[in-house]
């Protein structure tokens, strides 16, 4: 707790980027050929990045490396450390000590979902977010064309221009037409529907105004692109401003699909990607990224997840040791339904060494099933899915409750809600989205930078805080969360307390 009239500012040492490099597996792009081979769970919270590299020794044993830091801008140099004598499946608990380092690596990216690395005695390659994606969602989305929810945004300070909406895509009713895109809360209350179509193969969809909309649809937006990637979205929109068509870069979040909100306020989502407590069916996308088992989070070096759910698939890695202390990781990947996902671990051999020339892994063994629920409970207790917690049933072990990890300090505090937000507020009259910069905090209150919005906790076990805006005489009332790698569907945190953009920036387009 910060003492009363300790003040703090969104004041930002460090280089800002416009983007933030999407948490989950990347994978080196020339090695993608369908094989087992090796990889990177990129892990970047503010300033910091943690990256764990899967990959083999000399001898083609499986091993993992790790490499943590401070970024200065796109670009981190950090050294690629070794472990050993961790704990193995089925162990009791012990703690790896370092064990040398083969160099240092570099890692730079160009926007959050793409970059380049160098390993220690290699070439400078480039590397991209691995995608994956279940015949199940494919079907869901693309084929029955169910709906799909979003929170989309485009600030250029620059040109004085903020755009923000709620976002729908779904299957038209108009025969002939391919899907309906609807605009709501965009700033001045207007709202607009677009029609939209789909590029083969791929989640991306260009949409242009419906021809003969309604009188009230008048937010003047020319045209849109909208390319999902997971939880994140990204593109451009084309607005009408005194007379002059502007393109504007879009990012944003997905909300949720699948499924629509009740009169009753419950939803039947089947995915949600976003804190969702009022949603009907126990489902939840968690947090793609590092994850630990909480009992093991003693600040030694040890074992870890890297989880990656995305478009009804799940991923992990899992970094451990063998019986004998030696480094190694195991690997699986399954559906995801629900809260729920079982697979394999696999462990492989034979893969590319570091400074070795091309070479594919091959399955040496399974160590048995992983299963995880992300709920703080075995058995469904209510709304109890968590984008932040699980129980984990390892292999010969009971099962054990795992968290995601929080590389940044004070990510947790008030101080890790400096930054800039689209928040939602409401009361008298329609709901509005303001633009806000919370850039001092004092005591218990966050302030804006314009002194018009004031935040502050009202319950010490509740995770949010309550916002206060007036606005043409009257009190406005808006939530933010402030769980670190949590995301909920009223708000959209445009940049953090650095400075760094939230979105994944300039991703090309095609």
């Amino acid at each position: 707790m910060l003492a009363a009239g300790l003040a703090f500012s969104y004041v930002s040492s460090w280089a800002a980027r416009d983007f933030t490099p999407q948490a989950g597996t990347w994978i080196i792009s020339e090695e993608l050929d369908g094989k087992p081979g090796r990889g990177l769970a990129i892990d970047v919270q503010g300033n910091t990045l943690f990256m764990q590299v899967f990959g083999y020794e000399k001898n083609g044993d499986a091993t993992f490396y790790m490499a943590t830091g401070q970024m200065d801008g796109n670009t981190i140099t950090a050294p690629l450390n070794r472990y050993s004598g961790g704990r193995s499946f089925g162990s009791a608990a012990r703690d790896a000590v370092e064990d040398g380092s083969p160099g240092n690596v570099t890692v730079s990216f160009a926007n959050g979902l793409q970059g380049t690395v160098q390993f220690p005695g290699e070439e400078e390659v480039a590397i991209q977010r691995f995608h994956m994606q279940s015949a199940e969602f494919k079907d869901r989305y693309w084929v029955k064309r169910r709906s799909r929810k979003f929170i989309v945004s485009a600030v250029d300070a620059d040109r004085q221009m903020a755009f923000f909406a709620n976002m729908s895509l779904s299957a038209s009713a108009t025969p002939g037409r391919g899907m309906l895109m609807t605009l709501r809360d965009i700033p001045g209350d207007l709202r607009q529907r677009m029609d939209c179509e789909r590029l083969d193969g791929r989640d991306v969809y260009t949409c242009k105004p419906i021809d003969g909309g309604l009188p009230t649809e008048q937010a003047n937006i020319q045209s849109l692109r909208l390319h999902i990637a997971g939880i994140d979205v990204y593109g451009t929109v084309d607005i009408l401003s005194n007379g002059v068509s502007q393109q504007l870069p879009l990012q944003g979040i997905t909300v949720a699909g699948g499924g629509e909100v009740s009169i009753t306020g419950c939803g039947s989502f089947i995915d949600a990607y976003v804190g969702y407590p009022r949603n009907c069916n126990p489902v939840t996308s968690p947090s793609s990224g590092t994850w630990v088992v909480e009992e093991e989070l003693l600040g030694k070096p040890g074992r870890g997840f890297a989880i990656d759910v995305q478009n009804g698939m799940v991923l992990a890695q899992v970094f451990n040791y063998l019986p004998d202390g030696a480094p190694t990781f195991h690997m699986g990947s399954g559906l995801y339904q629900g809260i729920n996902a079982s697979f394999p671990l696999n462990r492989y051999a034979g893969g590319r060494a570091l400074g070795g020339p091309a070479a594919s892994g091959h399955l040496v063994d399974s160590a048995g099933d992983l299963s995880i629920r992300f709920s703080e409970n075995a058995i469904r207790q209510g709304y109890d899915d968590n984008r932040l917690a699980g129980i984990a049933s390892i292999p010969g072990e009971a099962p054990k409750r795992i968290v995601r990890m929080s590389l940044e300090p004070d990510a947790a505090s008030l101080q890790g809600l400096l930054g800039q937000w689209w928040i939602g507020f409401y009361g008298q009259g329609l709901p509005a989205f303001k633009l806000v910069k919370l850039t001092t905090l004092e005591g218990d209150y966050l302030t804006s930078e314009d002194g018009q919005v004031v935040c502050n906790r009202i319950d010490a076990e509740f995770p949010s805080l309550r916002c206060l805006w007036t606005r043409d005489g009257w009190l406005m009332t808006g939530y933010l969360s402030s769980e670190p790698n949590n995301r909920f569907g009223g708000q959209l945190q445009v940049k953090d307390r650095h400075g760094h953009g939230m979105g994944l920036g300039n991703v090309p387009l095609d």
